[in-house]
Parts: C-alpha cells; structure tokens; sequence
C-alpha cells in the first residue's frame, strides 16, 4: 500500500514534537514515550530484520551488508559497500536502505566517503541515484525490502517536504520527511 504524503505527515506528527519545549527537560515528551514504546515493540522480534539482512549477504556475496538499528531514529538500517579486495582506492558509496518503523515505507539512499589513512572520512548522503558500480547492490535491497517487509518506497520529492517538527538533531527549517520517518542523521554509517 502506498501512503500519500498527507498521510505520511499525519503520522510523522503523531511521534514527533513540533516544539523544543521537551529539548530542555529530563523527562520525555508524550510523543518520544509512544516512539520509544514502539521500538520496545519492534526490539521484541528482531528475526524478520535478521533474515533479511542473511538474505543480503548470500545474495551480494564481495560485498559487505551491516545494520543500524537505532532506537533515536525511526527505521531499522542497512548499509551495503564493496568488501576491502574490491573497494576504490580513493572513494566509496555506500547503498544505505532504511525501512521506517512509522509506516509500511521505505527508502535507499548513499553516503559518498573518502579514503584518508585506510579509513572512511568526509562522510555525505545523498538522495541522488547510485553511481552504475552501486546500482546492483542498491536494486536487490530494493527489491528485498519490497518483498521481505511489503513497504512501498518513498520517492525523493516527497521525502524532501519540509516538516515542522523537532527531529533528534534537527530543527525547523530543516526538518524533512525523511529525518521523521528514518534518521536526522543519514551520513553516520557504521
């Protein structure tokens, strides 16, 4: 089922508060206690996010498939880059594919790195397509969440709306859909 953007707002507004009032404060919001009461939920029965990432790994073999699961954010995380025999000298993209915890959505994405001393640096997301040499690895993530999880994937324009909420590290105007439904922090990859 795909969510209209009307929808997915309506639901974004119903885990994040479109005030800092609580920024200040010891306590959670009412809103963050339901977010967080949901990840309780969802950290419960790990195996379904599990069996997809072991259903990436056999599927991309010379590749190296890992998880974000952070219960600040609003979606489970893969990320997908080329094994240390087949990287770039230079640089890498790594295919980051969030599945929101939100709604039945969602997206792919990349971080651009740089390689300084033998480790990734100058991380930067981007929404834009994969480089060709990413395009395989980012369609079977795709395609795997799509199957595995039932999601519809949230397209790029919409996910760009700006929202008016307060988003972990973000605040109006900067907050978007995207930051609400998988991560205010889309560059910090493991």
């Amino acid at each position: 089922m795909t969510l209209s953007k009307e929808q997915l707002l309506s639901v974004v507004h119903e885990y994040w508060d479109s005030s800092n009032e609580f920024l200040a404060r010891q306590e959670a919001s009412p809103k963050r206690r339901k977010l967080d009461a949901l990840w309780d939920e969802k950290l419960e029965n790990l195996e379904p996010w599990n069996a997809f990432l072991r259903v990436l790994r056999s599927e991309l073999p010379g590749y190296v498939v890992g998880s974000m699961v952070t219960p600040i954010d609003a979606s489970f995380r893969c990320v997908v880059y080329p094994d240390k025999d087949s990287r770039p000298p230079s640089s890498c993209w790594i295919v980051v594919g969030c599945v929101s915890i939100l709604a039945p959505v969602y997206i792919l994405y990349g971080v651009e790195c740089q390689y300084e001393g033998g480790r990734l640096r100058n991380h930067k997301a981007s929404l834009e397509q994969p480089p060709p040499d990413m395009a395989f690895p980012a369609s079977v993530v795709a395609r795997k969440i799509e199957a595995m999880f039932g999601c519809s994937v949230v397209p790029r324009e919409i996910a760009e709306t700006p929202v008016p909420l307060f988003i972990e590290f973000k605040a109006p105007p900067e907050t978007t859909l995207f930051h609400a439904l998988f991560t205010s922090e889309p560059s910090s990859v493991p």
